[in-house]
């Protein structure tokens, strides 16, 4: 399995995305991680002690050196718990690599696993649109509304779209648009469209090229 980023993000954002995931996870099912509900509860509580200490020195009207130096206290204390949770879940060769993907740790293992498409779909939407531009985003709707990486090994998510008078159903009567590495990504019309509704789909692809099944087809008037 190749190395993966480290479980523990340097910024205060993506540290607090992080926790609330692997919090998340964990509470919804401590024995697939090896762990207990009791194990769940100890990191969920430090989960919700970082969380309020970034909220409150992340917010303007509440940041102060105080609440500063308390985000920074909580940070190493919540690590303090999570980070010998998080190595013991990445040692357990009774959890799955793929769950300890999903939950944000790095497997520890050297037998190289092949790189499969998830078998869910992306979350594909509208974020914002202006004259004749869609501005949409991409998620994998199994890991927290915060977390923004995409599933391992996926590289890009396929959009499908079409404009139709009538309504579409099967993603596969869509036709390609582009592949979004990032998310949110753009989307241009020419003014013929203006007005028209727009049926559109997403699917993940992996580094071997293997495809997810499609999202449910979602659409949105053209402005």
């Amino acid at each position: 399995m190749p190395a993966l980023a480290p479980y523990l993000p340097p910024k205060n954002s993506d540290y607090d995305a992080w926790l609330a995931n692997f919090s998340g996870l964990i509470t919804a099912n401590p024995p697939l991680f090896g762990l207990t509900a009791g194990d769940a509860i100890i990191i969920g509580n430090a989960y919700a002690a970082w969380h309020a200490a970034f909220l409150l020195a992340t917010t303007p009207i509440t940041k102060t050196p105080v609440t500063v130096a308390l985000k920074d206290a909580e940070r190493i204390l919540s690590m303090d718990i999570a980070r010998p949770f998080a190595v013991q879940i990445s040692l357990n060769a009774g959890v799955l690599a793929a769950d300890k993907v999903a939950v944000g740790v790095n497997p520890r293992t050297s037998v190289p696993a092949p790189i499969m498409a998830p078998n869910s779909a992306p979350d594909v939407s509208v974020q914002s649109a202006i004259a004749l531009t869609l501005f949409m985003r991409f998620r994998d709707p199994l890991t927290s509304p915060k977390v923004k990486a995409k599933p391992y090994g996926v590289t890009r998510c396929q959009l499908f779209g079409k404009t139709s008078a009538v309504q579409i159903y099967d993603p596969w009567d869509l036709l390609w648009v582009k592949d979004a590495t990032k998310s949110p990504f753009k989307v241009d019309f020419d003014a013929s469209e203006a007005g028209k509704r727009f049926y559109f789909a997403g699917r993940w692809i992996v580094r071997t090229g293997l495809s997810s099944p499609f999202s449910s087809v979602g659409d949105f008037i053209i402005p």
